[in-house]
């Protein structure tokens, strides 16, 4: 009975430590919301420049004020591991990325692939790294978008939280991450377009999208040509379409549907796009008028499509539909052609838009 009750004494005070230890060990963390990541080169070496943003605990209540936790701070190492070292030892404290919001990677990591592949490894390997993280390129650099908390009423990572959850044209869950770039690096097989932020009026703007294939940087694209791609990738909830004529139809109730055929030695992707259209400028007052409309529209945005389609091919060595990726569900034997050679097949498709719209609003 004694050694029973000794046993139970045990358990209870290694609880109680451990619950203890838990409770100092949060007091000693440190949570960023955002991190902005740049690469600095001098000579031969090349070090990553890390800038963190942190919530303004004195804003949540009275007791973070004891808690002296810089909302801006910028280190440099290496790489990851040095950075965080260097944070340790200045600030007696640990970084925990629980609450990470998102991640800014300056354009020269973004084409460093080395360091890019040393970065997301480091990143891989930290379990408690998010990888639903939200991501972003920041145009010249990542720390200067992190610099402007004034026009943003503190927190940066909150702020592009809140900017992405405004936007009502993408499906759920369909926003670049961390994870979204790990995935390309592991697997190199798809087109990636992660969001380019640029100052506007003290804030950050989305102003175009960086593409990546096959884990390498291709260029900047406009967010209009991102926009269509997204809606060949069945990605949008609604897409806007503008005629010569100024006409603006918002499209809803997307159906975009994607088939994979082989034309004598080539491939083929035929891209079906059908929808409800609904007017946001202009009037039509007949039958007639809608049914010209409708079809002005179904050729507007099948010539946009196709003239995006051989742009990204010529310029870029890119697929605007990101087919590659469903190759070996719709043709065997052309995936067998192209696996170890997702390149020549981007480079080599050759893409029909089929585009049916019905207008729902004429008076």
């Amino acid at each position: 009975m004694w050694k029973k009750y000794f046993m139970t004494c045990v358990c209870l005070g290694v609880t109680m430590a451990a619950g203890g230890c838990q409770s100092t060990e949060l007091e000693q963390r440190s949570f960023p919301l955002a991190a902005g990541i740049d690469l600095r080169e001098e000579g031969e070496q090349k070090n990553l420049v890390v800038s963190f943003d942190f919530p303004d605990l004195a804003q949540i209540s009275e007791k973070g004020r004891t808690t002296e936790t810089a909302m801006g701070l910028s280190l440099e190492g290496m790489d990851m591991y040095h950075v965080e070292k260097s944070y340790e030892n200045n600030t007696n404290r640990l970084l925990d990325y629980n609450h990470m919001k998102a991640v800014i990677l300056g354009e020269g990591l973004l084409k460093d692939k080395e360091q890019l592949r040393t970065l997301l490894l480091s990143w891989e390997q930290r379990e408690e790294s998010a990888r639903n993280t939200s991501l972003f390129v920041g145009a010249g650099s990542a720390a200067e978008i992190l610099s402007l908390t004034e026009e943003t009423e503190g927190s940066m990572g909150n702020y592009l939280e809140e900017m992405l959850e405004s936007q009502k044209d993408f499906k759920q869950n369909k926003i670049a991450t961390v994870g979204s770039l790990m995935n390309q690096w592991h697997n190199q097989n798809e087109l990636l377009l992660i969001p380019v932020l640029t100052e506007g009026g003290g804030r950050p703007l989305i102003t175009g999208y960086e593409a990546m294939v096959n884990f390498e940087h291709r260029g900047i694209i406009t967010v209009e040509e991102a926009m269509e791609s997204f809606l060949c990738q069945n990605l949008l909830e609604k897409f806007t379409c503008e005629t010569v004529k100024n006409q603006v139809v918002e499209i809803t109730d997307l159906r975009v549907s994607k088939t994979i055929t082989k034309e004598g030695d080539l491939p083929v992707v035929i891209v079906s796009v059908s929808g409800k259209g609904k007017q946001k400028t202009g009037q039509i007052s007949s039958v007639s008028e809608q049914y010209q409309l409708e079809k002005k529209i179904e050729k507007q945005l099948q010539a946009d499509l196709m003239e995006t389609g051989e742009k990204f091919q010529q310029e870029y060595g890119m697929d605007l539909t990101n087919s590659y990726v469903a190759l070996g569900g719709h043709n065997r034997e052309l995936y067998q052609k192209y696996k170890n050679d997702p390149d020549a097949y981007n480079q080599e498709v050759q893409q029909i838009f089929q585009v049916d719209i019905s207008l729902m609003n004429w008076e």
